[in-house]
Formats: structure tokens, sequence, C-alpha cells
């Protein structure tokens, strides 16, 4: 076969071969990352949502003087108020992101009841509740496929982390853990612990991410 005609022909299969995805395998992708992100997002906004529910009913209350019957200093409670704020605002930025991405009925709520009547119960609760989030956050990053909400979630961590550090220093006055690296946290090893304050979900929580509250009050 001569030249030309080989690079005829050759120039006939290159739009095929070389053609771009159609429109419609296009918008599947998205839709799939779309879900795939937004699974990640609920199961961190379940987090979020469970420490603001802890600390805000905690610290309404366990009031300053309980703190300082304990033998705390007013800035112990104060601390526990700014990681209140922060819980809420990476709630409120998941929420939006959540929303967003056309899952809005999945940001909906659990009820909570937590084991909290002296102050030595919530801060001994606050440091179980921030560790879980430290490695909860460090097996989100693994299992990211989104920079932007890897980035977000690099900053998430790092918050939990300081806030983890300190309560187990500062306020309980404990050595830094002896661990040189986090171990990440599974969706359902997660679950599986913070499920245990859980008393009911709304219908809008989508079971294959939160499987793990199957048939908790027929919530889902």
């Amino acid at each position: 076969m001569k030249l030309s005609r080989c690079l005829t022909l050759l120039a006939a299969l290159l739009p095929i071969t070389l053609a771009a995805p159609t429109a419609s395998s296009a918008r599947r992708q998205d839709a799939a990352t779309n879900d795939y992100n937004s699974s990640f997002l609920v199961f961190a906004l379940f987090l979020e949502q469970l420490a603001v529910s802890f600390y805000d009913s905690s610290l309404s209350l366990l009031s300053a003087d309980d703190f300082r019957a304990a033998g705390h200093p007013d800035s112990v409670r104060r601390g526990y108020e700014q990681v209140l704020k922060s819980a809420k605002a990476h709630s409120d930025y998941l929420v939006g992101e959540i929303t967003n991405l056309g899952h809005a009925d999945s940001t909906a709520g659990c009820d909570y009841a937590f084991p909290v009547k002296t102050t030595e119960d919530f801060i001994n609760m606050s440091e179980a509740i921030q560790a879980l989030a430290v490695s909860t956050y460090v097996g989100a990053l693994d299992r990211s496929q989104s920079d932007t909400y890897t980035t977000v979630f690099g900053k998430m961590l790092g918050d939990e982390a300081r806030y983890a550090t300190w309560i187990s220093t500062a306020v309980k006055d404990q050595d830094l853990a002896d661990i040189s690296f986090e171990s990440p946290s599974s969706m359902n090893d997660t679950g599986t612990i913070a499920g245990l304050s859980v008393t009911g979900c709304s219908p809008g929580i989508d079971p294959a991410v939160f499987a793990f509250f199957r048939g908790l009050n027929g919530a889902v």
C-alpha cells in the first residue's frame, strides 16, 4: 500500500480514535464524581453535626461555675466555646457544598443523647470526639478524589488536631501521645463509634453512607 494511501486512512481514523467523550458519558462521569464527593461531604457533615450537638448541649448544661468547681480556669470553658464555633463553621460550609452538589436532603441532622452529667464527663468525651475527628479526617484525606475537598479536609484536620492536643495537654494536663503517624479511620469505624450517641436520624440521611444506623429507630 502506498504511503499516501496509508496517510489517508490514518487521517480518516484519527477523528474516531481521538474523539472526545460524548456529552452523555461526560454527564454520567460528572454525576458519579459528584455522588462520590457528596458521600464524603455528608459523612464529614455527620461528624461535625454530632460535635455541634455535643458541645452546644453540654455547654448549655455546664456553667462557668461548674468548670471552676471542677478546678478549671475560665479559659477552659472559653476554649470549648471556640471549638463549638469552629464545628458550626465546618458544618455550615459542608451544608452549602452538599446543597450545591444537589443533595440538600442529605444535610438533615440526627438526634443525639450524650452521657454528660459533670464537667469531667464532658471533658473526657470531648477528648474522645476530637481524637475520632482527627482520625476521620486523615481517612477522608486518604480517599478524597477532589483537589478542592482535599484542601478543605486538610484545613479541617488542622483545626481538629489543634483542639485535640489542647484538650489532652492544656485541659487534662497529659503528656503528648507517643504517636508518629495518625491512623486513619474508615467510615464504618467512625460510624460505629459516633453512632453510639445517635437516637434517631432524618429519612434524608443516605443509607449507603450511614449503613451502620440500619434498624436504629427505623431511621434508615
